[in-house]
């Protein structure tokens, strides 16, 4: 994770950087800060005896550039932590089922913003709501807790996705894109600050942010053939009664494997407005002479 992290600054900064320099004008740079809920074949709320729901911390930093006062080009680094538990289910099916996770998940997104009252510090436009449509790449690493220790589950191929007699059991990867879809509300609160509160949904392309998706491989084979840490984190029923291993048939149904996994996020996110650098800055640096900014 320390790498990808990495990887994904170097990314954000890299594209910051383009989206600053690529022509003068308005733009930001700025801190995000929120939380996070996750849809899967997990539940994450229950509603039924009070309100119990399952949130993450996010965290982020955050850049755009304003094409004119109605477009605006953005950059947006995000950690946070995804999480779900059957122990919230109402189904006692899913409750027997006794499966939980959480997933650490470091998201890079470019996206447009479309304000549709017009936003601009420069010009006066100072409040408007806005939509925002986009995309991104994220990792994420499902892992539970198992005898109290954090175990991640990808490695273990809990549905028999490193068996050889299981060739459509294929392994997912940690890696994934999404399309992103979302709004809220912009604000200039002083010349040196623009507040924003946004929701986001993020629509991925994995059943697998949960490490659960397709069916269930047999307690005795999983053991045999994959080790007792697979068969134990693959069937936890017995667990959640204080018995043995519950045996499961193989190929019987352990989620859904006929909708992909999404997440959303709500942020409040704190810009400071910034004047990109000018061609005519751009080409004194490089040519040591004055050209005048072009006309438009």
């Amino acid at each position: 994770m320390i790498l990808s992290l990495r990887n994904a600054v170097v990314l954000f900064v890299w594209i910051a950087s383009c989206l600053e320099l690529a022509s003068y004008g308005q733009g930001e740079l700025g801190l995000i800060a929120g939380f996070s809920n996750y849809q899967g074949d997990l539940p994450s709320y229950n509603i039924q005896d009070g309100i119990k729901v399952k949130i993450g911390p996010v965290v982020g930093v955050h850049s755009a550039h304003e094409l004119n006062n109605t477009f605006q080009v953005r950059a947006d680094l995000l950690y946070t932590r995804l999480s779900g538990d059957d122990a919230l289910a109402d189904n006692p099916a899913t409750i027997a089922r006794n499966l939980d996770f959480f997933a650490p998940l470091i998201q890079l997104a470019v996206g447009l913003d479309y304000n549709l009252l017009g936003f601009s510090p420069k010009a006066g436009k100072v409040f408007t709501p806005f939509a925002s449509a986009g995309a991104s790449f994220f990792y994420f690493n499902p892992r539970t807790t198992y005898q109290g220790e954090k175990v991640s589950l990808q490695p273990l191929g809990t549905e028999g996705q490193y068996l050889d007699d299981y060739p459509d059991q294929k392994p997912y990867s940690r890696f994934q894109p999404s399309l992103q879809f979302g709004g809220g509300l912009k604000y200039l609160f002083n010349e040196n600050l623009i507040l924003s509160l946004e929701g986001m949904l993020s629509f991925t392309f994995t059943d697998y942010l949960d490490d659960a998706s397709t069916i269930y491989i047999t307690y005795p084979e999983l053991l045999e053939k994959a080790g007792p840490l697979t068969a134990a984190l693959a069937n936890r029923e017995g667990e959640l009664v204080g018995s043995g291993p519950v045996i499961q048939p193989t190929g019987s149904a352990r989620a859904n494997p006929d909708s992909k996994d999404l997440f959303g996020v709500m942020t409040l996110r704190v810009s400071m407005p910034i004047v990109i650098f000018s061609n005519e800055f751009k080409i004194r640096r490089h040519n040591n002479k004055t050209i005048p900014n072009p006309k438009f």
